[in-house]
C-alpha cells in the first residue's frame, strides 16, 4: 500500500488497520471505528485490490470490519527517503484530506521554530489521543468538539473553552487535539502551556522590561493552547495582556483552546469582554462519568496494561469510584500490581483486599456492591445471572428486589441502575421498582427479605 497511495494517506488509514486474515479468496482487515470503514471502503477499495493481487499473485474479495478495541503496537514509519523511493513513478490515489484517528507522534520537533514550541510546559503523552479517550454521554460533547478544533483549526470551533471537575479528561481531550493538528499539519506551531506560566512570563515581561519579545512569542503561533484559564481571576493587568493575545490570535485565524474547571461565566472577576470572547466559540463540558462509562475506562485501562479485568470487577470498581477518572486508572494500576507481585489471579475477594480502602463504606452510604451481595446470598444466585439476559422466574425476581433496594437506598440514576443489571434500560428499573412496591403489600415473605435488606444497608451493616 506505500507504494500507491501518498505517505500522509498510509500514515492516517492503514498504520491503525490490522490484517486479520488472508484466506482463499478473501482477505479481512480490521480498523477501530465505523467511520475509518466507510472511508477505506469508499476511496480506497480499488487500490486495496490491487495491492491484494500483487502481493498474493490473485484477486481475492477485501472485506473490512469494525473492531473498537483493536490494540497493536504500531511499527515505525519509514523515513521520508524510502517513502520517496517506494512512490517513484506510481500514481497516488484518495484525497489526503478528512478526519483522522491516528496516533502518530511525528512532527513533533520541539523547538526548530514548528510543532510543540520549546516555550511549552509539557511534552505531549503518546497515549493521550482520540483513539483512547473512552466516550460516553458525559463527554460526548466535548469529544467531538475537540475532534472539530483538530480537524479544522481556527475555523470549526475557535476559540474552544472546555470545563470540567479535576480528573475527568480534560487534559487527555487538549493533547489530542495537539496530536490531529500535528498529524495533519507537522508544521504548525503550536505553544501549550499552563495559565499560571503565562502570568509569570507576563510579570517577568513587566519586570524586564520585555513585552515586545513577551508579546512576539505569544502572538506569533497557529495555536494556543492554555491549561486552567481561570487563574486568570483576579489578575486584572494579566487579563487585559491576555484579551489583546486572544485578539490578536482570533483575528489571524489562529486556533485557541482553553480548558477551566469552571465555564467561562463562573470565573470570578473576569473581564465581561473575556467572558463574552471565550463563549463565542464552542463551549463544552465534560461531565462526572456515569456507570457505564467508568466501567469502561477500568475495561480499558487493565486491557493496555494486558490483564483485562472482568466485567464483575470492573462494575465493582467504577461503583466505588464516581468522580474521577484518574482514580480509576490508579485502582487498575493498584489491583494489577497486587496480584503480580503476591503471585495471584485476580479475583473479586483479591480485589477487595487489594482495594480494601475503596471497599469500606461508611454507615448510611450503600453501594450496588452490597446490594447484589446480599441477593446473591439470600437466593443462590450469581451476579452474572442479575446482569444475564435470563428471564426465568428464579432470576428475574432477585434482580428485580435488587434493582428496587438500588433505587431505594442509593443515588444511583435509573439508567444507571439498569446498565449495572446487563445494560437495562431505565424503563426496567421503574417496572421491577413498582412490581416489588405491590409484591411488599401482598407478598409477606417477599415484604421479610425487602425489610431485612433494607435494614442491613441502612442499619448496622457488615
Amino acid at each position: 500500500m506505500r507504494a500507491r497511495i501518498q505517505p500522509e494517506q498510509f500514515e492516517t488509514w492503514f498504520r491503525r488497520a490490522a490484517l486479520l486474515s488472508a484466506d482463499g479468496g478473501e482477505v479481512v482487515l480490521a480498523v477501530q471505528n465505523s467511520f475509518a470503514a466507510s472511508w477505506l471502503q469508499s476511496y480506497y477499495h480499488e487500490v486495496l485490490e490491487q495491492a491484494v493481487r500483487t502481493t498474493l499473485g490473485h484477486r481475492a474479495d477485501v472485506r473490512i470490519e469494525v473492531d473498537p478495541e483493536l490494540t497493536f503496537d504500531l511499527a515505525p514509519a519509514p523515513s521520508a527517503p524510502d517513502v520517496a523511493a517506494l512512490q517513484d513513478g506510481v500514481d497516488c490515489v484518495a484525497p489526503a484530506q478528512g478526519p483522522r484517528d491516528t496516533t502518530s507522534t511525528e512532527g513533533l520537533r520541539q523547538g526548530g521554530g514548528t510543532g510543540l514550541l520549546w516555550n511549552s510546559d509539557v511534552v505531549l503523552n503518546p497515549k493521550y489521543t482520540f483513539d483512547n479517550f473512552v466516550v460516553g454521554p458525559c463527554n460526548r460533547l466535548a469529544h467531538a468538539a475537540s475532534m472539530g478544533a483538530g480537524e479544522a483549526p481556527g475555523k470549526a470551533y475557535n476559540p474552544f473553552f472546555l470545563h470540567g471537575s479535576v480528573g475527568l479528561g480534560k487534559t487527555h481531550l487538549l493533547q489530542s487535539t495537539c496530536f490531529s493538528v500535528l498529524e495533519r499539519w507537522p508544521e504548525t506551531r503550536i505553544l501549550y502551556l499552563s495559565c499560571e506560566t503565562f502570568v509569570n512570563h507576563f510579570i517577568n515581561a513587566l519586570q524586564d522590561g520585555d513585552l515586545a519579545e513577551f508579546r512576539n512569542k505569544y502572538r506569533n503561533v497557529d495555536v494556543l493552547v492554555v491549561d486552567d484559564i481561570h487563574m486568570l481571576a483576579n489578575k486584572e493587568r494579566t487579563q487585559e495582556e491576555f484579551f489583546h493575545t486572544f485578539n490578536t490570535l482570533y483575528n489571524a485565524g489562529k486556533q485557541i483552546v482553553l480548558s477551566s474547571d469552571s465555564p467561562p461565566r463562573d470565573i470570578p472577576t473576569l473581564q465581561e469582554r473575556l467572558v463574552s470572547r471565550f463563549k463565542m466559540g464552542m463551549v463544552a463540558e465534560i461531565e462526572l462519568p456515569c456507570y457505564e462509562t467508568r466501567t469502561a475506562i477500568v475495561k480499558r485501562k487493565s486491557r493496555e496494561r494486558g490483564v483485562p479485568l472482568s466485567d464483575e470487577i470492573a462494575g465493582m470498581i467504577a461503583e466505588r469510584i464516581e468522580t474521577n477518572v484518574r482514580e480509576l486508572e490508579g485502582a487498575v494500576t493498584r489491583l494489577i500490581g497486587f496480584a503480580t507481585l503476591t503471585c495471584q489471579e485476580i479475583t473479586p475477594d483479591l480485589a477487595r483486599d487489594a482495594l480494601r480502602d475503596l471497599f469500606v463504606v461508611q454507615r448510611g452510604q450503600p453501594t450496588m456492591d452490597d446490594i447484589v451481595r446480599l441477593v446473591t446470598e439470600q437466593f443462590d444466585v450469581r451476579v452474572v445471572d442479575l446482569q444475564s439476559k435470563s428471564r426465568a422466574a428464579s432470576i428475574v425476581l432477585p434482580r428485580q428486589i435488587a434493582m428496587y433496594l438500588a433505587r431505594k437506598v442509593t443515588r444511583q440514576s435509573l439508567g444507571e441502575i439498569g446498565g449495572f443489571f446487563g445494560g437495562r434500560d431505565h424503563s426496567t428499573v421503574i417496572y421491577a421498582v413498582e412490581k416489588i412496591g405491590k409484591l411488599i403489600e401482598s407478598d409477606h415473605a417477599v415484604a421479610d427479605i425487602v425489610e431485612e435488606h433494607l435494614s442491613r444497608l441502612t442499619g448496622n451493616r457488615r
